[in-house]
């Protein structure tokens, strides 16, 4: 039987660690686009801007958290190593924070 954490990363599309670190990879590259496409053709306001990187930021979060979930589960399912988990989550960091950063690039731009 599936637990509750489990259906909910299910349903948004983070089943397993390499689907949670590819959708990290993919909010990033999202943001960047979406940065890029705004600055060169100014398509969305302001609020518009600021809250689709805080949704990205928000999915990023969730991501983080399915890759810890289904680590953690495989360790103990599985018997896998935590160094393999350990890497994965410095990596996932790096990435959440690479988005963080963008929104404060934002906001700081907003603020001049």
């Amino acid at each position: 039987m599936a637990s509750a954490p489990a259906s909910v990363f299910r349903s948004i599309g983070l089943g397993s660690t390499k689907q949670s670190m590819l959708m990290l990879v993919l909010v990033w590259i999202l943001n960047v686009a979406w940065l890029g496409l705004n600055y060169f053709w100014r398509i969305a306001s302001v609020n518009v801007l600021l809250a689709i990187l805080i949704l990205f930021l928000a999915y990023a979060v969730a991501a983080l958290a399915a890759y810890i979930y289904w680590g953690v589960r495989d360790v103990k399912e599985q018997e896998t190593p935590y160094a393999n988990l350990m890497v994965g989550v410095i990596v996932a960091i790096t990435l959440l924070y690479f988005n963080f950063e963008l929104l404060q690039i934002v906001l700081n731009a907003l603020q001049r």
